[in-house]
């Protein structure tokens, strides 16, 4: 069973826009590489029956991108030995809470990694990571962020957001078991 990634959260209204990600299965012991193709470096290798999150199911060169959930680590395992499970339900809009205005004319987000675990937050292309207790404070340009957050051996969380210029937001990271 899963744990998931839950988060602190208030309403806003946001344009959806995120790939449709899917939970996987590795069908046999397969290479897990750092690029879409058996020319790029050799991650793991990963045993059969380990599970995935499909990031979209999108092919690069008959690659898809993957998060090993076990190790939070992502990369590209070939098509042949991916079995694809049950489709992953982006959050509503209102994970970040807006909780004033900002000290800039851009939006600026009040990270919390509230967990034991190291967390990974990947808005749009850009990733940031987390120590366990750690806080950040993140400023970013208005417009829409697509997000993904992660941590070993917890199902990542996913969905987008809406962030508006002269605001500020936190968000508070943290775990339950289901």
């Amino acid at each position: 069973m899963f744990r998931l990634l839950l988060f602190a959260f208030s309403l806003l209204t946001v344009v959806s826009g995120y790939s449709q990600s899917y939970l996987g299965t590795v069908t046999s012991q397969v290479n897990f590489r750092q690029g879409p193709g058996t020319d790029f470096t050799i991650i793991s290798s990963l045993k059969q029956g380990t599970q995935i999150f499909i990031v979209s199911l999108d092919l690069e060169n008959n690659f898809y991108n993957i998060l090993d959930i076990s190790s939070n680590k992502e990369g590209y395992v070939h098509k042949d030995y991916v079995k694809i499970g049950k489709q992953v339900e982006q959050n509503d809009p209102g994970m970040f809470t807006p909780n004033g205005s900002s000290a800039t004319t851009n939006p600026e987000l009040e990270i919390f990694n509230n967990t034991t675990l190291h967390l990974t937050l990947k808005l749009n292309n850009t990733v940031y990571t987390f120590a366990p207790k750690e806080k950040k404070t993140i400023t970013l340009n208005p417009g829409t962020y697509a997000y993904r957050a992660s941590a070993p051996g917890v199902m990542p969380n996913i969905g987008t957001e809406y962030m508006a210029g002269n605001t500020a937001y936190s968000w508070q990271f943290y775990i339950v078991s289901e």
